[in-house]
């Protein structure tokens, strides 16, 4: 089973908010996972996703763990995902 994401190099920053995109692969018969962002925000105020082909995608703000986003996907399911929130 294999959840992969990536977090693209370059942010959007607006005064005290940063907006993060990036890339989700869920394969092998994964249904999603956590982007933990904690490294470049300190929460996060909404968030999205994207998939690359037809399928169920469900985006969550984890409040119960600072900054960490987690993706409810279809199996073997890619796309995109962003996050705005306070910088860190």
């Amino acid at each position: 089973m294999t959840w992969t994401t990536t977090i693209d190099a370059r942010p959007h920053v607006m005064g005290n908010m940063m907006m993060v995109t990036g890339t989700f692969l869920s394969d092998s018969g994964d249904t999603g996972g956590d982007i933990v962002l904690t490294n470049v925000l300190s929460s996060i105020v909404a968030a999205g996703a994207n998939a690359n082909a037809a399928g169920a995608t469900d985006t969550e703000i984890d409040g119960t763990a600072s900054a960490t986003l987690t993706l409810v996907t279809g199996a073997n399911l890619g796309g995109t995902w962003w996050a705005l929130g306070n910088r860190s």
